[in-house]
């Protein structure tokens, strides 16, 4: 049994720990982040770079954000609480950040926020962000992990990621009150399935370690274990913390070799060093590699990196100190939510309470298609069935999910409001037993083209018979852009074509017909500047209304992201009205098989921050006219 003092020097100096370890590895891997992992390893022993409070790192400061929505919302904090928070303080649109963003803004709900046309969901945008759900939750991992998976499903439903932000909250919470290395990673490990990347990174690592062999071959068998170019493969990175975890001999040694064996280096990095500052606790880290940036918090909320952190009603923590004190305050409370029995301020718990348990185990089945709502009298979840956007004269099929809470059984009527132009649904009477489900097939016929928006929306009424009114339960479905293709100079007919999301079928497309013509539209109400970025592996042109924009040659590295390379993407002038944008795509020379080729195509607004465009008309061409 261990006992830890949620009040007392013991927790606040490990607190303390985490942050500055967490500062510490974030500034010095920052400086050497790359988009892309390398072959070789780094050979950085010391900050590259140095500033008063750390380099600012999405990997704290977003936590600040968490912290906040938690003194707000209160310790039933749930993942359609966090979407807030997302919008209304989180600037950036890297990677994953963006496209669970332009998600939300079109209505959709966590966890399909994070898992539809999200290419990044395996990256290490949500790892990096377990240190607050740990923190307030000590020595009680089960607890920090189910924060940890509200956080996770926003922006990476459905991705390793999820499990890399369970396995890193499970050894932070747990070295609140142990410190075997070993034993922290078992946790760890029991807190992911066995069959997962992420597992097998992890015990590559250990095996290594086992095995004798030094760092660099550990880093090799680790990258041979589980491969990805992407430099934040969530996978990758949580093998190599553990390779500093193990090899390392203090702590300025693991966070320097963590962040050496490059990809996600500031995020590996921040990762290694809340481990080590937590088990630690701040008494203990070495003076040389905390004293240089002080206790100070650095962020990028002077250039919109994160929003209305300091001038909202609870303005985030000033330095490391005053982020210690508002997680002390918090943990109390956190914990006596969750129906933990303190003596005085006293937690006990039992070694075997640290491991996951099945209510973990449950976490990892669930669906990053269904969207759980609870409304008066009735429970009620939508079910996507996979796929949350809509085509063209298309039946989009969703489950219904009624859960009856009461003692008695119900008579559920079920009806539906369609879109204008949009084939009408059938209601349903569902019969309801006592406390039990039932699942409601439901199935809407899509009206054509000239019907669909980008953001179309459906109400699913589930009304219990003799109760009051119940709201009903929204489903947005967001629709597919048109595009047309052809082969290339050639003057036969366009064929329609309905893309879901940014990706387009270009592998498909250059089977099919060699080099093609793609063209879709963009409509505008008014004259607007927008940023279009075409990121393809293939040799591509693209001209909007007839004006030459970009043009470059395959073979490349694709990344979808709104943050897209410059070479790949242009701020260019709209006019009001339908804008044609057409792409010329040919196989690139010396590129690898066709089935190989990709391409994506996305808007996003030219300014700095690059938010992802969610209003202007992607959904037909101008032969289309909606029916009045």
């Amino acid at each position: 049994m261990y006992k830890l003092d949620i009040t007392g020097d013991t927790f606040r100096d490990k607190v303390l720990g985490c942050w500055i370890g967490k500062n510490a590895g974030g500034t010095l891997g920052t400086p050497v982040e790359e988009a892309w992992g390398r072959e070789e390893p780094f050979d950085i022993w010391w900050y590259p770079e140095l500033q008063s409070g750390g380099l600012p790192n999405d990997d704290l400061e977003m936590q600040l954000v968490w912290l906040t929505a938690l003194q707000q919302v209160g310790p039933d904090l749930k993942a359609a609480d966090l979407a807030r928070y997302w919008l209304d303080h989180i600037g950036y649109n890297f990677d994953e950040y963006g496209l669970s963003k332009a998600n939300l803004r079109l209505g959709l709900e966590p966890p399909v926020s994070g898992a539809w046309n999200n290419w990044f969901t395996d990256c290490m945008g949500c790892p990096i962000r377990s240190e607050v759900w740990a923190c307030v939750a000590p020595g009680h991992p089960r607890i920090a992990a189910r924060y940890a998976y509200e956080d996770a499903i926003c922006d990476h439903a459905g991705g390793e990621s999820v499990y890399g932000e369970l396995f890193n909250v499970a050894i932070q919470s747990a070295a609140f009150v142990i410190s075997d290395r070993d034993q922290l990673l078992d946790i760890g490990l029991s807190y992911v399935p066995a069959d997962s990347a992420t597992h097998r990174a992890v015990t590559t690592a250990r095996q290594a370690h086992r095995d004798g062999v030094d760092w660099k071959e550990a880093r090799q068998r680790v990258l041979h274990a589980t491969p990805s170019a992407i430099a934040q493969y969530s996978p990758l990175n949580l093998g190599f913390q553990t390779i500093g975890w193990l090899y390392g001999k203090d702590f300025g040694e693991a966070m320097c070799i963590t962040v050496n064996c490059g990809y996600d280096t500031d995020s590996s990095g921040g990762s290694i060093g809340s481990w080590l500052g937590i088990r630690a606790g701040i008494a203990q880290l070495p003076e040389r590699w905390i004293q240089p940036f002080g206790m100070g918090l650095s962020t990028n909320e002077s250039w919109g990196g994160v929003r209305h952190l300091s001038d909202g009603t609870t303005p985030i923590p000033v330095d490391i100190i005053d982020l210690t004190d508002a997680i002390v305050g918090q943990a109390e409370r956190v914990l006596r939510h969750h129906g933990r029995q303190l003596d005085g301020a006293t937690v006990h718990v039992d070694e075997a309470d640290l491991f996951a348990d099945e209510s973990i185990r449950e976490l990892w089945q669930r669906s990053p298609w269904q969207v759980h709502h609870e409304r008066r009298q009735l429970a009620v979840t939508v079910d996507y069935l996979g796929e949350a956007s809509v085509a063209p004269a298309e039946s989009k099929h969703i489950n219904v999910l009624l859960h009856n809470p009461h003692p008695d059984p119900l008579t559920v009527d079920v009806t539906v409001d369609v879109p204008p132009g949009w084939g009408a649904v059938p209601g349903q009477a569902v019969e309801l037993p006592a406390a039990q489900d039932a699942v409601v097939e439901l199935t809407i016929p899509v009206g054509d083209r000239a019907t669909i928006e980008q953001r179309n929306l459906v109400l699913v009424h589930a009304q219990p018979r003799h109760f009051p009114t119940v709201a009903p339960v929204p489903v947005p479905l967001p629709g597919a852009s048109a595009w047309q293709v052809r082969p290339a100079g050639s003057e036969v007919d366009w064929l329609d074509l309905a893309v879901r999301g940014n990706e387009l079928p270009v592998a498909q497309l250059l089977d099919d017909h060699g080099a093609v013509m793609l063209r879709t539209w963009v409509e505008a109400a008014e004259p607007v500047q927008v940023r279009l970025a075409v990121d393809t592996s293939v040799d591509t042109s693209v001209s909007v209304n007839g004006q030459p924009l970009l043009s470059y040659q395959g073979p490349r590295k694709v990344r979808p992201s709104y943050g897209a390379a410059e070479q790949v993407n242009r701020v260019v002038d709209l006019d009001a009205g339908f804008n044609e944008v057409l792409l010329e795509l040919a196989p690139a020379s010396g590129d690898g098989p066709a089935e190989d080729a990709v391409g994506h195509c996305y808007l996003s607004e030219p300014d700095r921050l690059r938010n992802g465009i969610v209003d202007l008309g992607r959904t037909r061409t101008p032969d289309d006219r909606p029916q009045s």
